[in-house]
């Protein structure tokens, strides 16, 4: 009976969080769970006190402000008018500068503010962003405990709770904290199935559709698809099992983006599959003495900037191209300077929300805070380089978690090399954080279990870390 199936699901999903609680992994990980969310709620509810300031291209502003005009029935419509005398104040054109997936999650959440709960939105938002980064943690341990055991899983879940940015993000209105919990569960989906089989229809299609509304959130998730194909072919499935998992993700994802490419066709006369800002992000780095951050894309190695949006991002594409054959040279070397951005620091997840919110810390506890976010951060990308080896270790031998650590690992990789290919930001790194939590925790327990060995027989072999399986600890 269908109606017996849903009453059962829910007492079945409680049956197991019981017996996972009695087990000590299970108090562990319930431990971080909830203390992640004690603390990122308390500071969501303490630090998200105001709505955004209308700042020119503020990405935190256009998020809320388009998201305010679709819930309120005006559709996706830009907020920047540059021929009026206060360009920041006008109802314009419609846009698709950002992909709607964002601003589609934050209207739902929007239009329940305005039917019943009026003039709630910063705490909406911030408990949006608690619920999603506590569920990350959880997902975490997922991750770690299907790929290298409970130990790896728990230690990440605790990095990742207590990580410093990770907190502070809840009170912006930024994606963030929503893709980091959608990949996360992307992952999570693709980790829990035995690559020795191929995925069966059903689970494929449910994959291909998370992917598909994944990407209209920010097309970064892309690599997660490569991972999937390298899993087939570790799984040892032939090539006909790789091109149907691509294929049909590919095929849901076409699908799933069709009403909005038709939505731009209409609006535009022109193809605009999921955004317009591709080209501005392409060029604006681009051009003799960058030092690879951000720029305003209205410099001469860019296309005109009083063209229109859907004309303007595909000049600017072929003006990066153009640049990149052109000075092959000084393109390299802002790779370097792009990856030296994004990985310089921590401290700007706490700068947006202070400033979007108009907040102060004391002096004192501001200084505390950023130095714990840098020496944090610092200590788990340092830790993530050896813990990231050992992933890639045994792909091929293990066919049960080779196949899950390829795609995590492959996953990562992307992460790290599409903002390379960009602009360099701060920023761009906050979705590499889980990561480097399961390869900084891979690290440490791998590490301590070779102190154990040596400590128990000396000198002798690497026995505990050569498990090909995850520890029954």
């Amino acid at each position: 009976m269908p109606g017996a199936t849903c009453q059962a699901a829910p007492v079945r999903a409680v049956a197991r969080l019981q017996a996972f609680a009695s087990t000590r992994h299970g108090r562990i990980v319930l431990a971080a769970v909830v203390v992640g969310f004690v603390l990122r709620m308390a500071w969501g509810l303490w630090a998200q006190r105001r709505l955004p300031e209308p700042l020119v291209g503020g990405d935190g502003y256009g998020y809320w402000y388009y998201a305010n005009e679709i819930a309120n029935g005006r559709g996706y419509r830009t907020y920047y008018c540059p021929e009026l005398p206060d360009p920041t104040h006008c109802r314009g054109p419609a846009t698709a500068y950002y992909p709607i997936g964002y601003p589609a999650l934050l209207a739902a959440v929007f239009f329940v503010d305005r039917l019943w709960l009026p003039g709630s939105q910063p705490q909406l938002v911030a408990g949006l962003n608690a619920l999603l980064g506590t569920l990350s943690i959880a997902l975490v341990y997922y991750i770690g405990r299907k790929t290298f055991g409970p130990v790896v899983g728990a230690g990440a879940a605790w990095a990742l709770a207590l990580f410093p940015s990770m907190v502070i993000g809840v009170a912006t209105y930024s994606l963030e904290t929503t893709f980091i919990a959608v990949a996360l569960g992307l992952l999570a989906v693709l980790v829990g199935h035995d690559w020795r089989a191929p995925m069966g229809r059903r689970q494929l299609f449910s994959f291909a559709v998370a992917f598909g509304l994944a990407v209209q959130l920010r097309p970064f998730i892309a690599p997660i698809v490569v991972g999937l194909a390298v899993a087939v072919w570790l799984g040892q499935l032939g090539w006909r099992q790789v091109l149907r998992h691509v294929g049909v993700t590919a095929a849901v994802t076409l699908v799933l983006l069709a009403p909005w490419t038709i939505r731009n066709a209409v609006r535009f006369d022109a193809f605009v599959p999921i955004s317009t800002n591709l080209g501005d992000t392409m060029c604006m780095s681009r051009f003799p003495g960058s030092n690879g951050g951000f720029a305003w894309a209205a410099h001469e190695w860019c296309a005109d900037p009083n063209l229109p949006e859907a004309e303007r991002s595909p000049a600017n594409v072929r003006a990066a191209l153009d640049f990149i054959r052109e000075h092959p040279g000084e393109e390299m070397r802002q790779w370097w300077r792009r990856l030296r951005l994004m990985m310089s620091s921590d401290g700007i997840t706490m700068d947006d929300a202070l400033s979007s919110n108009s907040v102060e810390l004391p002096g004192d506890v501001r200084r505390t805070i950023d130095t714990a976010s840098d020496v944090t951060f610092a200590l788990s990308w340092v830790l993530a380089i050896p813990g990231a080896v050992l992933w890639c270790r045994q792909w091929r031998r293990d066919r049960l978690h080779g196949p899950r650590r390829a795609i995590v690992t492959i996953t990562g990789l992307g992460l790290l090399l599409i903002p390379v290919g960009l602009w360099g930001a701060e920023r761009f790194h906050a979705p590499l954080i889980p990561f480097f939590c399961l390869f900084a925790s891979t690290a440490v327990v791998l590490a301590v279990d070779w102190g154990r060995v040596r400590l128990a027989d000396g000198d002798g072999p690497l026995r505990s870390t050569a498990r090909s399986s995850p520890s029954p600890r």
